[in-house]
């Protein structure tokens, strides 16, 4: 039987930087070629960000997902056998696993590989989150997105070793010891909660004096290489590091720019790139950082308008801005990246705007940065120019 020490190991690694990974592609039934290429390329990119991880190979399983093992009994057993005879440190599962369904393959793929990492793709993204976190706020956010990813899978586990410890009429050591785990999580998950507390009410303090001072703001927010702190450093002249990357910038930084049009500053935050499938708990763990996007007066939705899956991106963002009850009125639509694109057709952009107003910028070579300073920005503040 796997022990719950072996399983809160396991819960602790799921952060840590695998080397050799073996990728599980579920295709759902009626998917096409062209959407399982795109699944998998990102999957790929965000493997690709870990540094030293590299996919070795993808299994791929077509059908609907199963209950006890997601991906199948027969398929499991064969990722076994390969297991037998391959050196791999993760095996990375496409989608996101039921706490049972995480337990089945653990216990299986533990008989073979003891040291072996089971990921879904939310352990995967946190994991690219922890590489990127360079503050205590950043920190403490993935620390409670993980404990609340990793919590009900302890708790399920747990269970299943109740299941197999307890007898008739007997408590069992494995219910036992699912309570003392529950019990654990959630001081824990106090304990960061308090920390990120704190810090929230220090970053709501600082836009509460930003607004009694009568300083209005700008958030940027996108999809995840998108270019949103490239425009950022365009924007306030700042030299944060810019990555080709997903996930390259995960903490919120605050700059200024002086709009000639207003006649005065105006506050501009960067922050975390947005990408889809992203679960609600893991957008609520990180409320610090997006609440400059929640305040801010004006939100810039960066775009990559080079990007082949251009209007499928745009709708990951505007439905995650829905969840975070920012208002449609604020956004202003920005189609970066057109010096990658010298044939775009920009009457398609304008369709794809749907009423929104939008700019057409390359934050790398300034083309019509100045536009939207002078010309998309201004409506939305007020001038202090007599």
């Amino acid at each position: 039987m796997i022990g719950v020490s072996r399983i809160i190991d396991a819960a602790v690694q799921t952060i840590t930087q695998p080397n050799r990974i073996v990728l599980i592609y579920l295709a759902r039934p009626r998917i096409s070629r062209s959407e399982m290429e795109k699944d998998v390329t990102e999957v790929w990119q965000l493997v690709s960000t870990l540094g030293n991880a590299r996919i070795i190979d993808i299994i791929t399983q077509h059908g609907s997902s199963t209950q006890s093992t997601y991906i199948g009994s027969g398929k499991a057993a064969e990722i076994a056998e390969y297991l037998r005879t391959h050196s791999v440190d993760t095996v990375l599962v496409s989608g996101n696993l039921k706490p049972n369904q995480k337990f089945n393959l653990v216990k299986l793929f533990w008989g073979i590989h003891p040291t072996i990492r089971v990921w879904d793709r939310i352990d995967l993204i946190l994991a690219i989150f922890s590489r990127h976190a360079h503050t205590t706020e950043a920190s403490l956010q993935i620390d409670l997105a993980r404990m609340r990813h990793m919590g009900p899978r302890i708790y399920g586990m747990g269970h299943e070793l109740s299941q197999q410890g307890g007898g008739i009429g007997t408590r069992g050591i494995g219910e036992t010891n699912t309570e003392l785990m529950e019990r654990h999580w959630k001081r824990e998950i106090k304990k960061v909660r308090d920390q990120l507390d704190a810090l929230v009410a220090n970053r709501t303090r600082q836009m509460e004096n930003r607004k009694n001072l009568g300083i209005q703001t700008i958030s940027i927010v996108g999809y995840t290489n998108a270019g949103k702190t490239s425009l950022f450093n365009v924007l306030t002249h700042k030299k944060r590091l810019v990555e080709n990357a997903l996930f390259a910038t995960l903490d919120s930084t605050v700059g200024e720019i002086y709009m000639p049009a207003l006649g005065k500053k105006v506050v501009v935050s960067d922050t975390i790139g947005f990408i889809s499938n992203l679960p609600p708990d893991l957008i609520e763990a990180f409320t610090s950082t997006l609440l400059e996007s929640v305040h801010a007066d004006v939100v810039l939705h960066v775009i990559d308008a080079s990007d082949p899956d251009i209007r499928e991106k745009i709708d990951v963002v505007s439905h995650i801005l829905d969840q975070l009850h920012i208002p449609p009125e604020k956004e202003v639509l920005v189609f970066n990246k057109i010096d990658a694109a010298p044939s775009l057709d920009r009457s398609k952009l304008h369709s794809y705007a749907r009423g929104t107003p939008y700019a057409i910028v390359s934050a790398k070579t300034g083309e019509g940065v100045e536009e939207l300073l002078s010309t998309a920005l201004p409506k939305f503040f007020q001038s202090t120019k007599k």
